[in-house]
């Protein structure tokens, strides 16, 4: 027997022994009352019992039915918990009404924010965006649809033409945001320069056209390109360099011998002394001066055993020998006229 078909059964029974014990539970509480046909007040007591036992199964199932939706509710609650997780984070694009876009929790059974909820929580929103909006231009949907993968090189400078027609720049330079943009396929109708804010009325000042000599190539075109260039054989630069060698003309170049390497590296250093010497700075006057009269300046020839040291304490003491020649000393002045005296 399957499982399901088993757990049917297996409540049938107990519904059926329940309902057999109330039942039992009921003639023992009426057994033994006699005139109970015909006694009205026997039959009231027989009524009140059987009333009694039928509020009493209606509470244990009610009991039982809160049981059972308290459990779902918590079983709901784990199983969004787990959904949480693995539901991304919507985002609103600028200027639109997030009450227009469906709650992918609540799709998934998992929102637990209920009106608070800034998303909406009716399943027909979608539907409901897709009427037609008399504040809206098809065009707008046309021009969104037509991307720059279906332009060849004519509609693209038409389009080029069309959106940035005359505009005011003050240089011939092509931005280069809109090479960028053009190349990787992102340019369109809704592309905007990065260095422009048509909030703050800032516009960018580098052009945005097309180059003289511009080739739009393709996707594939490209991928052919960067496979050829991949395909092509990969050299070292020592076998690059022996290659280029190959190709010079021999008849006008010279074999490396040590003389010849001798004579090369001869001129080189002469040309490098007469390259130095040229661009040497200009000398000053006082260097001319030193370097004209240099013979006639005295200098001291240093020995190799005084050198050109001086000993300062034997130049003080002959400075006061100097000083002291003609000075004379007389003591306490008792003999100031001593020669005077003598020559007397």
């Amino acid at each position: 027997m399957p499982p399901k078909k088993a757990q049917k059964a297996q409540k049938d029974a107990e519904k059926k022994k329940n309902a057999k014990k109330v039942q039992k539970q009921l003639e023992d509480k009426t057994f033994g009352l006699k005139n109970k046909n015909k006694s009205k007040k026997v039959q009231q007591y027989v009524n009140q019992v059987t009333a009694q036992a039928a509020d009493k199964k209606a509470q244990a199932m009610a009991k039982q039915r809160a049981a059972e939706k308290k459990a779902a509710e918590e079983a709901k609650k784990e199983a969004a918990k787990l959904l949480q997780a693995s539901i991304p984070t919507q985002k609103v694009p600028f200027g639109v009404d997030p009450k227009s876009i469906l709650c992918e929790f609540f799709k998934a059974g998992a929102c637990t924010r209920g009106k608070n909820c800034k998303f909406s929580h009716d399943l027909a929103v979608g539907r409901k965006a897709a009427k037609r909006d008399l504040y809206a231009d098809d065009k707008d949907e046309e021009k969104r649809n037509d991307t720059m993968d279906n332009w060849d090189e004519e509609k693209l400078r038409k389009v080029i033409l069309s959106k940035h027609g005359n505009p005011k720049t003050t240089t011939d330079k092509v931005c280069k945001h809109f090479i960028s943009a053009v190349e990787d396929g992102k340019y369109g109708w809704f592309w905007t320069c990065p260095d422009s804010d048509p909030k703050q009325g800032k516009e960018c000042k580098y052009r945005h056209s097309l180059p003289p000599g511009f080739v739009l190539k393709t996707k594939e075109q490209r991928r052919l390109e960067r496979l050829a260039l991949e395909a092509q054989p990969k050299i070292t630069l020592e076998d690059f360099i022996e290659t280029e060698r190959d190709k010079l003309p021999r008849d006008k170049l010279t074999p490396i011998t040590p003389a010849t390497f001798a004579e090369w590296k001869k001129k080189h250093t002469q040309e490098r002394e007469k390259q130095s010497e040229t661009t040497k700075r200009a000398l000053t006057g006082r260097e001319i001066i030193i370097k004209k009269f240099a013979d006639k300046f005295y200098q001291e020839e240093d020995t190799g055993e005084k050198g050109t040291e001086i000993d300062m304490s034997q130049f003080r003491v002959a400075l006061d020998e100097v000083d002291n020649e003609n000075i004379k000393d007389y003591g306490d002045g008792k003999n100031a006229f001593f020669e005077e005296n003598n020559a007397s």
